[in-house]
C-alpha cells in the first residue's frame, strides 16, 4: 500500500506545469538488439530549432519520398528526432505535421526515455520562453511544449500499446489556428 501512496505522488508531482533551466543529458536505448536513439544531443537543440522553423514550408527540406496512401498526404524525412520512422503530413487544411515514433519495451525503459528526451526539449525550448506541461497515468505519459498561438505544438507522448509502449515525437499546428 506504501508503495502505491508514493507512487501516486510521483505522478501528481509530474503532473505539475514548468518553465525551468535543465542541463543536457546524452542516452541511447537498446532494444532487442537494435539502438533506437531516445534522446537528443546538445548539438541537436539547433536540430530542433530547424524542425520548428520547417513548419512554415511543410517541412520541404526534409521530405523524401511519398508514401503511397490514396487517404493522406505523407512523406517519409530524412530527419529523424526519435527511432527511424519519420513522417510529414498534411491534414485537410494543407498544415503539415512531424511525426516520429518508436517501440519501446518495458515500462521502466519507457519512463526512462521519455523523461530524458523531455528534459532535453525542456532544455532546448524553455530557455527561449516555450512552456511545458506534463500528464502521466499508469499506461501513458504526455509532454507538451507550448510558445504562443503561431508557433507549432511539439508533443512527445509514451503510450502502452499491447505488450510494449510506443514513443511518439510530433511538431504540429498551432494551438490558435
Amino acid at each position: 500500500m506504501k508503495n502505491y501512496i508514493i507512487l501516486l505522488i510521483v505522478f501528481i508531482l509530474a503532473g505539475c506545469t514548468s518553465k525551468t533551466n535543465q542541463t543536457t543529458t546524452t542516452a541511447t536505448t537498446t532494444t532487442t538488439n537494435q539502438s533506437i536513439k531516445t534522446t537528443v544531443i546538445p548539438d541537436e537543440c539547433s536540430t530542433i530549432n530547424n524542425l520548428i522553423n520547417g513548419y512554415e514550408s511543410g517541412f520541404n527540406s526534409i521530405k523524401t519520398d511519398k508514401v503511397n496512401n490514396q487517404f493522406t498526404n505523407q512523406w517519409r524525412t530524412n530527419s529523424h528526432m526519435i527511432g527511424a520512422n519519420c513522417t510529414v503530413t498534411l491534414n485537410k487544411s494543407e498544415q503539415a505535421s512531424y511525426q516520429c515514433q518508436t517501440p519501446v519495451n518495458t515500462q521502466t525503459q519507457t519512463i526512462k526515455s521519455h523523461q530524458k528526451l523531455a528534459k532535453q526539449l525542456r532544455q532546448c525550448l524553455t530557455k527561449t520562453g516555450w512552456f511545458e506541461s506534463q500528464k502521466e497515468t499508469a499506461s501513458s505519459i504526455y509532454s507538451s511544449f507550448v510558445l504562443d498561438t503561431k508557433t507549432p505544438v511539439i508533443t512527445l507522448s509514451t503510450n502502452q500499446e499491447g505488450n510494449g509502449f510506443t514513443t511518439r515525437f510530433e511538431i504540429a499546428p498551432p494551438l490558435g489556428l
